[in-house]
C-alpha cells in the first residue's frame, strides 16, 4: 500500500536508511570478526611450532638432541603406548 502523505514517505525512508546504516555495520562487523578469528586460530596453530623452531630447537641442538631423540624419550613415558594403540584404532 503506498504511503497517503509526504509525511509518511519520509518517514518511510529515514527508516530505512537507518535500516540500510544497521545493516552495513553488522556487515563490518561480521567481516572484521571473521577475519580476526583466523588469525587466532592462526596463531593457535602457528605458535607452537614458531616456539619450537626459535626457541627450543637450538637449546636440543646444542645439548646434542633432536626431534627423534625426544620422541623416543616421549615412547618411554608410561601409558603413551595404549594412548598410540586407542588411536590407532580410529585410524585404521
Amino acid at each position: 500500500m503506498p504511503p497517503e502523505n509526504s509525511r509518511d514517505h519520509d518517514e518511510m525512508l529515514r527508516l530505512l536508511r537507518e535500516n540500510n546504516a544497521l545493516l552495513k555495520k553488522l556487515y563490518r562487523h561480521n567481516i572484521i570478526s571473521y577475519v580476526l578469528k583466523a588469525l587466532w586460530y592462526a596463531i593457535l596453530i602457528g605458535l607452537p611450532f614458531a616456539v619450537y623452531f626459535y626457541f627450543l630447537e637450538p637449546y636440543f641442538r646444542a645439548f646434542g638432541s633432536d626431534y627423534d631423540t625426544f620422541r623416543q624419550g616421549m615412547d618411554e613415558l608410561p601409558g603413551v603406548k595404549e594412548i598410540q594403540r586407542f588411536l590407532q584404532v580410529f585410524v585404521d
